[in-house]
């Protein structure tokens, strides 16, 4: 399949080097800044262009992978032709392609990507969305070659499983962030939680986060929470998290 990339950043670089490993064809990569273009093009043997009026119209897909507050202001100097153009976000509807092409859809694997770290297609998962049922083949197909599962939903769904990651992702690396700047107050080495954070990773594949829960906050030991709470004396944003966390932990320990 001939493919168009619009945009060249984490999501976009690991799914064009996966798609490209599939045996599918680069056209072009579009980002603003000349650079990151020409880098991912280079990867997939693709051109690179800065200006979304270069894309041509003869690709088959167009993948478009921006931030969200950009992506309409991008797409409506894109002419696709008759090729299918899809977005990767997990919060936005199928919808906002309407304006912009008459074959649509959302290509969306849940999982997080950095440009430097290689990821295992195979093991994520990639849901999708169709304008139609031509779409729709295309997408289970492009799933397949990636050696994946594909689940059709909706984009309220979407939206509601794209919350559910912000959950067990973004915060969670939020409050790694956290630990890792209470350990260099001590001039400790954030290496020392890593096999904490495998095992609490690891006992989460076998058992439900309800029942894997631990720590003082389960049983609210208020002595314990009390000493964590004074040391955070000089850190009012993170106290109340401690406490919210807690709270919410206690509650729903309660409710099993």
């Amino acid at each position: 399949m001939r493919i168009s990339l619009i945009g060249a950043g984490n999501l976009a670089t690991r799914l064009g080097i996966a798609l490209k490993a599939a045996g599918h064809d680069f056209v072009q990569v579009y980002s603003r800044t000349e650079e990151a273009a020409q880098c991912l093009a280079t990867l997939l043997g693709a051109e690179a262009v800065t200006r979304p009026e270069s894309l041509h119209p003869d690709a088959t897909l167009y993948i478009c992978a921006l931030k969200d507050d950009v992506l309409g202001e991008v797409l409506k100097r894109v002419d696709v032709g008759d090729g299918i153009l899809v977005h990767t976000a997990g919060s936005l509807s199928v919808d906002v392609l309407k304006p912009f092409a008459a074959k649509t859809g959302v290509f969306y694997p849940l999982q997080t990507f950095h440009k430097e770290r290689e990821v295992d297609f195979g093991t994520i998962p990639v849901f999708i969305e169709s304008s139609d049922k031509v779409v729709l083949f295309l997408l289970k197909q492009l799933v397949a070659d990636l050696g994946t599962i594909a689940y059709e939903i909706n984009s309220e769904e979407r939206l509601k499983l794209h919350i559910s990651a912000v959950f067990a992702c973004n915060f969670v690396n939020y409050l790694y962030t956290i630990s890792s700047d209470l350990l260099a107050e001590q001039k400790l080495p954030f290496e020392v939680l890593k096999p904490l954070i495998l095992e609490t990773s690891a006992k989460v594949q076998n058992l439900a986060p309800s029942h894997a829960q631990t720590g003082p906050a389960i049983r609210f030991d208020r002595k314990v929470m009390d000493k964590h709470l004074a040391l955070l004396d000089k850190h009012a944003a993170w106290k109340n998290l401690y406490k919210e966390l807690s709270l919410g932990i206690h509650q729903r320990s309660k409710s099993i």
